[in-house]
């Protein structure tokens, strides 16, 4: 047979197959680049509004989350632990989210976090003030946890603080106190070019925090299919024996050292401050806390905010153990609770009003 005639319809055919062939991976080499860059062009024009910070929110979070407040003249600023950020319960029943629809007309920056802890308090406060932030108050809890000399955070700052306070924000205070792993800035090749990488590629930055406000504290699939109730391995109760430390609080302890630093610091910058003794379930842990040493310490911390003019609230035994999740976490009541009890407090001794 003769070769089959060439029509103009089938050379387009060829001619198309040809390109798509030959431009296939230039194509979409430029499709997913121009992907990429819509992806984060929309990310920066988002208007993040959250009620408190990702659980293991990045340094880009945090900056963008800050600088929303920047210009705001009516201001309180909250710093500490999960007792404030609302462990347990969801968002809008934490004792800030309450505080927030007590006093709309108050802007309220929730800057606290599970593992939060003195020297992060203190530099969180750093950063703020670095960044032209002016809190008209500040309010804090103190829960002696942190003050366990043998806790993970008790000298070391989160690894996404770090990042924005290291080195700029470091002083000799911090290099005779601060663990070597967070004071020194890391400079190999994959560190920087990690913070090169999330200074200028906001998908990246925020990865971790994207995931969780999709799918909050578990992975894709629980969140679909509904969240998994896992019970300890051991069967036994928590080690509530070596959250205390019964050790006399002084400058030696670093925590501490951190809290009186604060106090310092924003006295010196005439910012008013209120702070809190954390409600403690004494009836669950009674044998750890219900001794002399346990509450000395608590009106030295209390001596330490007189000293600065800082009032600290003692509400270590505000509650009953039906407002409590376990040792200190709140339930949803319990958060209620410690709102309606720090309200006339913000009113009366920072005069926010």
């Amino acid at each position: 047979m003769g070769r089959p005639r060439n029509t103009g319809f089938s050379t387009v055919i060829f001619k198309l197959s040809a390109w798509k062939n030959s431009a296939g991976i230039p194509v979409t080499l430029a499709v997913t680049v121009m992907l990429l860059v819509l992806t984060d062009l929309g990310l920066h024009a988002w208007n993040l509004q959250p009620q408190r910070l990702p659980e293991h929110f990045s340094s880009s979070y945090l900056t963008r989350y800050v600088d929303q407040f920047k210009g705001q003249g009516n201001l309180l600023v909250v710093v500490g632990d999960s007792v404030l950020w609302g462990y347990g319960v969801p968002p809008q029943d934490s004792t800030v989210a309450v505080l927030r629809r007590e006093f709309p007309n108050l802007a309220v920056l929730n800057l606290s976090y599970e593992a939060g802890s003195p020297i992060n308090v203190d530099f969180l406060l750093r950063y703020l003030l670095a960044r032209g932030l002016r809190p008209r108050a500040v309010l804090f809890d103190l829960n002696p946890i942190s003050f366990n000399q043998t806790t993970s955070s008790y000298d070391t700052l989160n690894a996404a603080l770090a990042r924005v306070c290291v080195p700029d924000l470091v002083s000799s205070f911090d290099r005779e106190r601060l663990n070597a792993g967070s004071s020194a800035a890391t400079r190999d090749v994959s560190e920087r070019t990690d913070r090169f990488l999330e200074q200028h590629w906001l998908l990246y930055g925020l990865r971790v925090d994207m995931h969780q406000a999709l799918f909050g504290d578990v992975d894709a699939s629980t969140a679909l299919w509904g969240r998994i109730n896992t019970s300890r391995a051991s069967g036994g109760a928590p080690a509530y024996a070596q959250m205390y430390d019964l050790t006399p609080l002084g400058r030696q302890n670093v925590a501490y050292a951190y809290t009186e630093h604060s106090f310092a610091m924003l006295g010196a910058q005439h910012i008013p401050m209120l702070g809190f003794l954390t409600p403690t379930n004494h009836a669950l842990v009674h044998t750890f806390v219900d001794v002399r040493a346990y509450d000395e310490n608590l009106q030295r911390l209390q001596q330490l905010g007189h000293r600065y003019g800082v009032r600290i609230l003692n509400f270590d035994r505000l509650l009953a153990q039906k407002n409590f999740i376990d040792n200190t976490h709140l339930t949803t009541a319990g958060n209620r609770r410690l709102a309606k009890a720090l309200s006339p407090a913000i009113v009366r001794a920072l005069h926010v009003f």
